[in-house]
């Protein structure tokens, strides 16, 4: 499984980079993301469903310092 690490990253900055490598990936490919804005536990689910991607899991677990990562599970869609 690829992963993406857009930690430090302000959205839409980590969907963009979900976006690109789904397009070199083939259907039913998986991708893990790491993203650390708040935002991105909106921005990517809304993204898979308006694209047709597949969001296995997403779960948040605690980075350096006070800084929360949000992962995500995602598989790419036919």
């Amino acid at each position: 499984m690829k992963e993406i690490d857009a930690t430090g990253l302000s959205c839409p900055m980590p969907v963009l980079r979900l976006q690109k490598v789904l397009r070199d990936i083939t259907s039913g490919g998986q991708i893990r993301l790491l993203a650390s804005d708040p935002m991105a536990a909106i921005d990517v689910p809304h993204f898979c469903e308006e694209q047709g991607h597949i969001l296995i899991a997403s779960a948040e677990q605690d980075g350096p310092g006070d800084m929360r990562i949000l992962c995500f599970e995602i598989q790419k869609g036919a």
